[in-house]
């Protein structure tokens, strides 16, 4: 059984208020088979610098933390010293204080029962492991300074999730909310998340700005939203949909849907059956090496198929910024599927004969799909001579590879 913690740290949680404007954000997941708890805090505006071994990062000492611990109270009490990080370290085999690009500073490690603690972790094992969601556990992170020595900005461990079903909200700081076991809804909302479903079937969105969403192990939707995202789907059956912004969809293996969105996306369906689907923006889609269907939607788009027998369907209006590339095409086993509402005039079915032409232009009024077999160009011809209309290109096939009117269903 395991159990996450939010922690989210400010002046005003201390006993007596002290107003700082600095912050804290973290997550502390409870391992109760292992006794472990592995935390990571991110702390913005106090200098861990000294703490560290290193020079001082901002010219005021009085932003110096001169200890890091965690304490035993509940929430409002003071409480004392159970697990040190800086002064005293009770963490020394892993624990990691460093900075980053913004000036803030990350604090992780793992306190187990090997750990010289002053209070075992095995002493608070019932109360981590039976903590309903949404509860404090009587835990807290407290970081001193000189300015404030019994302490600046604390923050309580506060349940968000368990190897149950929950529901699991991000702040509007940068969270890691993970469901862990269950069939969770995990929803990131501002900041530059990671959500991690775990086991079970599980629902992501990870909200506005840039996410990390991974989908564990089960059969997982996982949306992006806004921002620049990378949604990886890991086993199972999962639907994962870019939104808006620049984003990278991985499907892992199993049967996925991939949609990409708005941006332009980068999607790897894996080693399942997988369909994938581009939308608006130049998108890189790669089916990996199951029976994949790769639609790219609008946009500019390089389609590769895999090792698979593989579908590119192409459903969306023709025009000189919607050419997709498509690479690998193996016309032993793959297809191409054109949506009769965009390819006019075309019967549903297999490519009739009469409308399929090798060359670089139609030559008589039953020509509608000219593939030009030097260049690897698709053409569309709505009236097979150009009278009324032009030729229009939709696709390009590397490599040039031999085409018939089998490689064509119209539906």
């Amino acid at each position: 059984m395991a159990t996450a913690f939010r922690v989210t740290m400010t002046g005003n949680q201390e006993s007596t208020p002290t107003g700082s404007a600095a912050t804290g954000l973290g997550t502390v997941i409870f391992d109760n088979a292992a006794l472990t708890a592995a935390y990571t805090i991110r702390v913005v505006g106090l200098d861990f610098g000294p703490a560290s071994g290193r020079p001082a990062q901002t010219p005021d000492p009085n932003d110096n933390v001169t200890s890091f611990h965690v304490h035993n109270a509940p929430r409002g009490d003071d409480g004392g010293v159970v697990f040190g990080q800086v002064n005293p370290s009770h963490d020394a085999d892993d624990l990691r204080i460093t900075p980053n690009a913004d000036g803030s500073w990350t604090v992780r490690g793992r306190w187990e029962t090997t750990d010289p603690a002053t209070v075992s972790i095995s002493t608070f094992a019932s109360q981590l492991n039976s903590a309903s969601i949404g509860s404090d556990v009587p835990l807290y992170f407290n970081a001193h300074t000189p300015e404030f020595p019994t302490g600046e900005i604390r923050g309580q461990w506060v349940a968000i999730a368990n190897d149950r079903s929950n529901t699991v909200r991000g702040t509007i700081g940068d969270d890691f909310l993970p469901g862990l076991g269950g069939n969770d809804r995990i929803v990131g909302g501002q900041g530059n998340d990671r959500l991690d479903g775990g086991r079970g079937n599980d629902r992501l969105f990870g909200g506005s700005d840039n996410d990390t969403l991974i989908g564990g192990s089960g059969n997982d939707r996982l949306a992006g939203e806004g921002g620049n995202d990378r949604l990886l789907g890991g086993s199972g059956h999962d639907l994962l949909d870019g939104g808006s912004g620049n984003d990278r969809l991985d499907g892992g293996p199993d049967s996925d849907l991939l949609v990409g969105g708005s941006g332009n996306d980068s999607l790897v369906g894996g080693s399942g059956s997988d369909a994938l689907r581009g939308g608006s923006g130049d998108d890189r889609l790669e089916g990996g090496s199951g029976l994949d269907a790769l639609n790219g939607g609008f946009g500019t788009d390089f389609l590769i198929g895999g090792s698979g027998a593989d579908a590119f369907r192409f459903s969306t209006a023709l025009g000189s910024t919607n050419v997709d590339t498509i690479q690998g095409y193996n016309a032993a086993v793959d297809t191409i599927f054109l949506e009769n509402a965009v390819f006019t005039g075309l019967s549903v079915g297999i490519l009739s004969r009469s409308a399929f032409r090798i060359g670089t232009s139609a030559t008589d009024g039953t020509d509608r799909i000219i593939y030009d077999d030097q260049t690897g160009a698709l053409y569309f011809d709505a009236d097979g001579n150009g009278s009324s209309s032009a030729q229009v290109q939709f696709a390009t096939l590397l490599g040039s590879p031999d085409l018939t009117r089998f490689d064509f269903f119209v539906f």
